[in-house]
C-alpha cells in the first residue's frame, strides 16, 4: 500500500485509468463503512424487540434477515483490502436490494426499505454503466409490483401487529437511526468521492495541457534551430512557397537572401565553439530584430541563413533591409572580455523578376552570394543574368 493509499487518496503520478478505480473502489468501501454502522444499529434495535421487547413485536425471521445482511455487510467490510472492486461493489449492491426486498415482501408498505433501495440506485449510477442502473430499476419495480397483488389479494400478511409496532418509540428511533445513517453514509462517501473526482480532473486537464506543450515543442523542435531558434530550411521552404502563392495573386514581389558569415572560421578557431555559439546566437537575434514579423529569417546550416522578405511592392525595398542586415550583424559582439567582429556576404533574388519557382531563386541568390564572397565580402548583391557584370553594393 502507497502512502497516498493509505490516506485513502489516488497517487497523483500514476495512470488516470487506474486512479479512477481506486476513487471508485474507496467509494465502496466508505459506503460498506457508513452501512456497518447503520447495521449495527438496526441489529441492535431488532435484537431488542426479538428478544427483549414486547412478544407482539417478535419476529425472528425479519430479526435473521437483519442479522443476515449485518453479517455479509461486516464480512465484506472486514475482508474489502483482499476482495476486488468489482466483487465488492456487486456484493454490496447484492446486500442492498435483498435487504430492501426482504423487507418489502415481509413487512409491505409499511417497511422502511425505500432508503435501501434509493442508496443501491444511488451506488450503481456511481458504479456500474446506466444500462445496469435501469436493469435493477427495472427489476425493483417488478418487486414491489409483486408485493403490492401479494398484498392486494391476500397472498400475503404481516404476521404481527403493524399498529403495536407504530406505538413502540424504540421503531421510530430506529426509523431516525436508519434515516441518519444511511444518508451521512453516502453524504460522507460522496463527498469524498466528487473530491477524488475534482483532483482527477484536474491531474488530467494538467496532464493534457503538458503533453500539448510537449508536442508544440516537438513540433518545434522538428523546424527550428535548437542553438539560435531560427526555422530550419524545411520551414523557411514551405514559407517560401506560401508567400510566393500570395505574391501571384496580390501581384507583389518577394526576396530570397542568401547570407553566408564572413569571419565566422576566424572567430570559431582563436576563441572556440562557444565562442562561434554566441555569434550565430546574436546574428540570429539581430536577423529577426532587422526584418518584420511577417519575414522570415532561417538558419541552412553552419554559418548559411536565409531571409525571405514577402509582400514587396518594389525590390530595392530588399536592398534597404540587406543594408540593415549588414549594419546589425557588423556591430560588434561581446564575449568573455572580446568583441568578436563578423561581417556577412548576401545574395538576393526577387520573384518573380529574377525566377518564378524556388529552386530558380535559391541557385540565383546563391551565385549573387558567391559572386559577393569573391568580390570583397560584407556587401549584398542582387541576382543578375550571368551575361551582365556583376554590380556590387556597398
Amino acid at each position: 500500500m502507497t502512502e497516498w493509499q493509505a490516506h485513502g487518496e489516488s497517487d497523483p503520478g500514476i495512470d488516470p485509468d487506474i486512479r479512477l478505480q481506486q476513487i471508485r473502489e474507496t467509494f465502496v468501501d466508505d459506503v460498506l463503512r457508513g452501512l456497518v454502522w447503520l447495521a449495527l444499529c438496526i441489529l441492535a434495535v431488532s435484537f431488542w424487540r426479538n428478544f427483549l421487547g414486547p412478544s407482539s413485536l417478535r419476529w425472528p425471521a425479519a430479526f435473521a434477515m437483519v442479522a443476515v445482511s449485518t453479517a455479509s455487510l461486516c464480512t465484506l467490510f472486514v475482508r474489502r483490502k483482499h476482495l476486488s472492486y468489482r466483487f465488492k461493489a456487486t456484493g454490496l449492491l447484492c446486500v442492498l436490494f435483498l435487504t430492501a426486498t426482504g423487507g418489502l415482501v415481509s413487512f409491505g408498505q409499511a417497511a422502511p426499505t425505500g432508503n435501501f433501495f434509493a442508496m443501491g440506485f444511488f451506488v450503481s449510477a456511481v458504479l456500474f454503466a446506466r444500462h445496469t442502473v435501469f436493469m435493477l430499476i427495472g427489476g425493483t419495480a417488478l418487486v414491489i409490483a409483486c408485493a403490492a397483488f401479494a398484498a392486494l389479494s391476500g397472498l400475503h400478511t404481516v404476521p404481527i401487529n403493524l399498529n403495536a409496532v407504530a406505538m413502540q418509540p424504540v421503531v421510530w428511533v430506529n426509523l431516525m437511526l436508519t434515516l441518519a445513517l444511511s444518508a451521512g453514509a453516502i453524504a460522507t462517501a460522496m463527498g469524498s468521492f466528487m473530491r477524488a473526482m475534482q483532483s482527477l480532473l484536474e491531474d488530467v486537464h494538467r496532464q493534457q495541457t503538458e503533453i500539448k506543450a510537449q508536442r508544440d515543442q516537438i513540433r518545434h523542435l522538428a523546424t527550428h534551430d535548437n542553438l539560435t531558434g531560427l526555422p530550419i530550411m524545411r520551414l523557411a521552404v514551405d514559407r517560401s512557397h506560401q508567400a510566393m502563392a500570395h505574391a501571384r495573386h496580390s501581384g507583389q514581389k518577394i526576396a530570397f537572401m542568401f547570407l553566408d558569415l564572413d569571419g565566422f572560421k576566424e572567430v570559431n578557431d582563436r576563441h572556440g565553439h562557444e565562442a562561434g555559439d554566441r555569434v550565430l546566437q546574436t546574428v540570429a537575434e539581430r536577423l529577426k530584430s532587422a526584418v518584420r514579423s511577417a519575414d522570415t529569417a532561417a538558419r541552412i546550416g553552419g554559418d548559411e541563413f536565409v531571409v525571405i522578405l514577402s509582400d514587396l511592392s518594389h525590390a530595392h525595398f530588399a536592398g534597404d533591409v540587406a543594408e540593415k542586415i549588414l549594419r546589425a550583424i557588423g556591430a560588434p559582439i561581446a564575449y568573455d572580455g572580446h568583441a568578436l567582429s563578423v561581417g556577412a556576404s548576401i545574395g538576393i533574388a526577387i520573384f518573380p523578376d529574377h525566377a518564378e519557382d524556388l529552386e530558380g531563386l535559391k541557385r540565383v541568390a546563391d551565385r549573387a552570394m558567391y559572386a559577393v564572397k569573391t568580390s570583397g565580402k560584407n556587401r549584398y548583391q542582387f541576382a543578375q543574368p550571368s551575361a551582365l557584370p556583376i554590380q556590387l553594393q556597398a
